[in-house]
């Protein structure tokens, strides 16, 4: 066992990994060279190599499924049931927010994705040292949910050619019956290319040595492979030395594994660290895997830090496989875990429960993976596609964004494909989109303005003050106006600047998207809306002439950062920019409920005024 000490810079623990050697790699890639040319008698030449016994037929048959289902003792079988029911369990309820439903980013542009299986996935069962009947129910669960029309599994027989019962119980009790007797990097290999009796898949699951890990490598050049894979690793994380028996029964859990696995235990109990050495040898005595053990226990760290800052950052600069935060005060540690593949929360969470039954997947990333890389879970086993379509006033609308944007990038050939449209677009819809970018620059500020009249109340708006975006937020949303404002200004010096010039600035927009102001419906009477105590009305009238009437309640000082002083000012600014007539009154109690009825009743009024009419409606003082 080593010791570390922590300080102030994080470590990056190295432990001794078996390595492939040279020779190794030549002897992997005969192998492939064999699958790929000769199929199925290249799988057989192969066991030839290696001295096994000969396999007349790799696909297993009905007859030994029905076999294995009479070897397999009903106490495993109810276990198995347990775990197979939480597995599913938790795993169906991943495909929440897979697909997404219909959403209109601009008024008529639709888009959605649906989450579609891969159509052919090979999972590699290992069954040497340890068969993993578990790995079968980890993998083949989210494949199953994922609704992989063919899933292929392919696990190594023992000696006598014979696929492990168990193994083959889970598999009939999956429906899985495309189960091949082929282990080893040539069973990788005949899943990437396909032989004669094994189909090609488009991508392989599944743990496996070193020679299976290099070649996943191999072949993920080629199709698709779960994630990097490497030796089994825990991290353990506690100060209680009560708890010694627990945190050397977790080291011990992973340290079998195999020869290379891994073990770090992380405290700042100095007493711990010095007695958890004895009762990880008296814990290990009774163990069966005692070769291995022997081996991987020269893998264990045990890590001293003097705070929970140290653990933390070590934690995360060290992205373990599985992560365990024994002691009762885990919430200490929890909320700041980045990297883990999975972590097991307080005395009654082992390490154990994960690997078999408790519902979360045991097929985890290792080395520092975890970084980057997730459990595998079901949108492991699928894709997500997206889906959209226009109507030509959605055309319409998006169009000189994109022709924009595609000159800008030198690109014609994309402006063409928009250009040839618009005439077809035009004709069907008649309309043409009121759409407007405003730049206003003052000394104080500079004030960007994208807006689509006739939207569906997306936003996207940054003035710097919270409250202000809120309500600018509600503006657009209320109004059915998709509007994206983004302000630069000094606010540390003043907000009055950037509440007038962006009100400026969004009543310019209004004016150059609605251009003659022909055939809209000019008048919204009386638009009334409540919040709790407070009563906001307001009437429009959208010809030429610019006069404000505005009465509210009375307002403190300020709500959340916005000085309320700039209320009626809003609307000044922005109602001389756009040149109409408007009525506000609002009575209330709550100054924000007072602020915020205001912008929405205004809002709602605009949206009823500005809705398209095809009927010129006559002024007495001319047309509109």
């Amino acid at each position: 066992m080593k010791e570390l000490i922590l300080n102030k810079k994080s470590k990056i623990l190295e432990f001794s990994e078996s390595k492939i050697s040279s020779k190794d790699i030549t002897t992997i890639n005969k192998f492939k060279k064999l699958v790929i040319e000769k199929g199925d008698n290249g799988l057989r030449n192969i066991s030839k190599i290696l001295k096994e016994k000969e396999i007349k037929s790799f696909k297993v048959s009905n007859s030994e499924f029905k076999k294995a289902e009479q070897l397999v003792d009903d106490q495993l079988k109810n276990a198995i049931l347990t775990a197979y029911s939480n597995i599913k369990m938790y795993h169906e309820k991943q495909l929440d927010g897979l697909s997404v439903n219909k959403v209109e980013t601009t008024k008529g542009v639709s888009l959605w994705s649906e989450f579609k299986p891969i159509d052919s996935v090979g999972l590699y069962i290992p069954g040497g040292t340890a068969p993993l009947f578990s790995s079968l129910l980890m993998q083949a669960i989210p494949a199953i949910i994922a609704d992989c029309p063919n899933i292929v599994i392919c696990t190594p027989p023992d000696t006598n050619g014979k696929i492990n019962p168990t193994i083959l119980w889970v598999a009939d009790l999956l429906n899985i019956k495309n189960v091949y007797k082929v282990g080893g990097s040539q069973a990788i290999f005949a899943m990437a290319y396909g032989t004669e009796s094994i189909p090609k898949c488009y991508k392989i699951f599944g743990p496996g040595n070193k020679y299976v890990t290099e070649a996943k490598l191999q072949v993920s050049k080629d199709i698709s492979i779960d994630m990097p894979a490497g030796p089994s690793e825990v991290y353990v994380v506690s100060n209680d030395i009560e708890k010694a028996d627990i945190i050397a029964s977790d080291l011990l859990s992973q340290l079998e594994h195999s020869i290379d696995a891994k073990a770090v235990l992380i405290s700042k109990n100095k007493k711990l660290l010095k007695d958890i050495k004895t009762t990880i040898s008296n814990q290990k005595e009774s163990l069966s895997r005692q070769s291995i053990l022997n081996e991987s226990i020269k893998n264990t760290y045990l890590v001293k830090a003097k705070n929970d800052k140290e653990i933390i950052n070590f934690i995360n600069d060290n992205a373990p496989e599985h992560l365990i935060l024994i002691d009762d005060d885990f919430v200490k540690i929890a909320p700041y875990v980045n990297n883990a593949g999975s972590v097991f929360c307080g005395k009654y969470s082992p390490e154990s429960f994960g690997d078999y039954a408790s519902g979360s997947n045991h097929t985890l990333p290792t080395g520092q993976a975890a970084k980057t890389y997730s459990g595998l879970s079901v949108k492991d086993f699928g894709k997500t596609i997206t889906f959209q379509t226009a109507t030509p006033e959605g055309f319409l609308a998006l169009a000189p964004t994109v022709k924009t944007l595609a000159e800008a990038e030198s690109l014609d050939a994309h402006t063409n494909a928009v250009q040839v449209r618009e005439i077809y677009a035009i004709n069907d819809s008649g309309l043409l989109p009121r759409t407007s970018f405003i730049k206003r620059t003052t000394k104080e500020t500079s004030i960007f303005i994208n807006l689509n009249i006739d939207g569906t109340g997306n936003y996207n708006v940054d003035t710097g003050l919270k409250f202000f975006d809120h309500m600018l937020e509600q503006f657009a949303k209320h109004g059915q106006f998709d509007i994206t404002i983004k302000s630069f200004g000094d606010l540390e010096i003043d907000q009055h600047h950037t509440i007038e010039d962006v009100a400026i600035a969004l009543g310019e927009a209004f004016k150059s998207a609605l251009g003659d102001r022909k055939n809209i419906d000019r008048y919204s009477s009386n638009e009334s809306l409540v919040m709790d105590e407070t009563i906001s009305n307001v009437s429009i009238d959208m010809a030429s002439r610019t006069l404000l009437k505005m009465k509210t309640s009375k307002l403190r000082e300020y709500v959340g950062d916005f000085p309320t002083e700039m209320l009626e000012h809003f609307f000044i600014s922005f109602i001389n920019a756009l040149n109409f007539t408007c009525h506000i009154e609002t009575k209330g109690e709550n100054s924000h409920h007072i602020v915020e009825a205001t912008f929405k009743s205004f809002t709602r009024a605009l949206n009823k005024a500005l809705q398209r009419n095809n009927t010129n409606i006559a002024s007495t003082k001319g047309s509109l």
